[in-house]
């Protein structure tokens, strides 16, 4: 489950356009950027001919900054497409000042330039094994990806990824980081190919996204499968990742299998709870981790909630009721559920347990300190996922290869 409320969240439909900025003193013009404190999340401010603003972490950029009062000293800016604004104060080479959003406050420290997150883990060329650009389709709607071919290609396994909830690219890029980038090139190295491909209307997709469900994804992902299948695997498993790996359980769980019902699957914190069950929880958790009182986050995660359905999404119209319960009880294929201790939104209490009890054969891991993104955390809370360095554990992703080098000997 990825759509999780952060800050700026409504700067995602926001309109993408400037604004004509007041005369912008010479030592202000240019790019600034920096992290809002404590939440994490990244802020790039463009002064010039036209003034802007990105949210980076989120996917946005080039909305609206309305310069409302600037001096050599000082600025305050307004940020009309997400409700927020910035004041600040020239300090030496820096901006120091203060963010605002709906009565939400957080101090911010900008320096000149983008910011640049360090993510080590991230695939760089060149690479010892064939990536390649492919198109295939679920009825009129064209998907575009990546196949990741490994040099010495035997009769293994091949897995199709995907993405969790909202719309994702085939690397699932969030706040800079590409966790099906790392995975793809961790499983290429170790001879197993893969298939990975973006969200419709993402990237080079087509299709509408705002007209999908979880269910019009899970045929996406059948699509997947069935185009592995045509080109000559025998073994086509997924890898999902929360909405995505409920996607695996709904696939490999189908009353009438066909041939696009996995062989294997690997959920990365699927839910398995019901879909309005998860997002109450997932709310209380973090405004529990935030600090309020256990009551108090029940009551915040109902009012939450009730605004949440007030929005009348396609989308989350279908997922509140979604109970992925029945597909998981009648799958028969391998099935390897991984969880972190800490991940707030989908909570392994509710979830990997419930997978234990509805599929017993399945192989349940349960990981300390990792987060929903898989990452070595503090709290779980998703503020911490762009400061986090680590894209995914490492102990995580090889056990994924050994299980899957089990099923080739098999």
């Amino acid at each position: 489950m990825k759509r999780f409320l952060i800050l700026l969240a409504s700067a995602f439909t926001a309109a993408m356009c400037t604004t004509a900025p007041k005369d912008i003193p010479e030592n202000l013009l240019g790019t600034w950027s920096g992290e809002l404190d404590p939440i994490g999340l990244a802020l790039t401010l463009h002064l010039g001919d036209t003034c802007t603003v990105d949210s980076p972490d989120q996917g946005a950029f080039g909305l609206r900054a309305q310069v409302k009062e600037i001096s050599e000293e000082s600025l305050w800016v307004k940020f009309p497409d997400f409700h927020a604004g910035l004041k600040a104060k020239v300090q030496g080479d820096s901006l120091i000042g203060s963010f605002s959003q709906m009565g939400v406050k957080a101090s911010i420290a900008m320096v000149r330039g983008p910011l640049v997150r360090n993510r080590p883990q991230t695939p760089v060329p060149p690479f010892p094994y064939l990536a390649e650009e492919i198109c295939f389709n679920n009825g009129d709607i064209s998907l575009a990806g990546t196949f990741t071919l490994p040099e010495s290609l035997r009769d293994v396994p091949v897995v199709v990824m995907v993405s969790g909830s909202g719309k994702q690219d085939r690397d699932e890029t969030l706040m800079e980081h590409k966790p099906f980038a790392v995975l793809a090139d961790a499983l290429a190295r170790a001879g197993i190919p893969s298939l990975r491909y973006d969200d419709r209307e993402c990237g080079a997709s087509g299709g509408v996204f705002a007209e999908a469900t979880t269910a019009d994804f899970a045929s996406d992902a059948a699509s997947a499968v069935k185009y592995l299948r045509d080109k000559g695997f025998t073994k086509v498993g997924i890898i999902g990742h929360s909405e995505g790996g409920t996607i695996a359980f709904m696939l490999a769980g189908a009353e009438t299998p066909d041939k696009g019902t996995p062989d294997f699957i690997i959920s990365l914190a699927g839910m398995a709870d019901r879909g309005d069950s998860t997002l109450l929880r997932q709310t209380a958790r973090m405004l529990e981790l935030q600090g309020a009182p256990k009551k108090a986050a029940a009551l915040g995660a109902k009012i939450s909630y009730k605004q949440i359905l007030k929005q009348k999404s396609v989308w989350m119209d279908y997922f509140v009721s979604l109970d992925p319960a029945p597909y998981v009880s009648r799958i028969k294929c391998p099935v390897l559920a991984l969880n972190g201790s800490k991940d707030s939104q989908v909570i392994p209490e509710y979830n990997l347990s419930k997978v234990e009890a509805l599929c017993p054969q399945a192989d349940c891991r349960l990981y300390p300190d990792l987060n929903h993104l898989f990452q070595h955390c503090s709290t779980g809370l998703g503020t911490e996922y762009a400061r986090i360095e680590e894209t995914m554990s490492e102990e995580a992703i090889s056990d994924i290869i050994a299980w899957i080098k089990e099923l080739q000997e098999e």
